[in-house]
């Protein structure tokens, strides 16, 4: 549970400061593939808000996101816990990324593809450590992330690095939202691939975007004020 948390809260610091209105309200079921590891995600919008859930063999780990609000709220259902970090003033996409976005080329392509029902725009994003083909529609309003580094199925640590990430950093905030991305390093070898399976517009309950009933607020702050001496 570790790493799909650690993946949640680096998904936190791609939120855009500002989104257009939301055009979409429902559920995106993608499967994300790593080599061998295999993970399901869902991604379910509502006026201006999204969640994620990342299903893995040791459970799920989920976010819910608030851009207006510049802030995230991780969900800890082990302990029936949760945690509210705010994100305000920071630079989400580059700082999540790992990468400065004015090394990164973003190139919209004249080839589409019908995705689920959706049409879909071919994008590469490129930079000196990888390729990345991005299949997005203009349908499903706009994309907050998925997160790298950390636990993220998109590289960090030994896989795939900073600049499999890269596509997030030039994609993030605009009106796109993929429903297929493939990663390659630079040698051309696939690192990831986030394919969606299912898009669901339904009426989501704003229960969704707020922690369950019974769960306890965690105060990071406060628990290290009280580790001080003299407290």
């Amino acid at each position: 549970m570790k790493k799909s948390s650690s993946f949640l809260l680096a998904c936190a610091l791609l939120i855009p400061t500002a989104l257009p209105a939301a055009s979409f309200e429902g559920k995106v079921r993608f499967k994300i593939t790593s080599g061998k590891t295999a993970q399901d995600m869902d991604y379910s919008v509502k006026n201006g808000l999204a969640r994620i859930d990342v299903q893995s063999k040791d459970g799920t780990a989920s976010v819910i996101m608030d851009p207006a609000k510049q802030e995230v709220t991780i969900l800890i259902p082990e302990q029936k816990m949760y945690m509210v970090q705010s994100i305000a003033g920071k630079d989400g996409a580059a700082a999540a990324a790992g990468v400065d976005p004015a090394n990164t080329s973003f190139e919209k392509t004249g080839a589409t593809e019908k995705i689920l029902g959706y049409i879909c725009t071919k994008y590469i994003a490129k930079n000196k450590d990888s390729s990345t083909e991005i299949w997005a529609t203009e349908d499903l309003g706009t994309f907050m992330g998925t997160g790298p580094g950390g636990g993220s199925p998109f590289g960090g640590g030994k896989r795939g690095g900073a600049g499999a990430q890269a596509w997030e950093a030039a994609l993030v905030g605009k009106n796109f939202f993929p429903l297929r991305v493939v990663s390659q390093n630079s040698s051309g070898k696939e690192i990831t691939r986030m394919e969606a399976t299912a898009v669901e517009k339904k009426s989501i309950p704003d229960s969704e975007f707020a922690p369950p009933d019974g769960f306890q607020k965690f105060d990071m702050g406060a628990m290290m004020r009280g580790m001080m001496p003299g407290r």
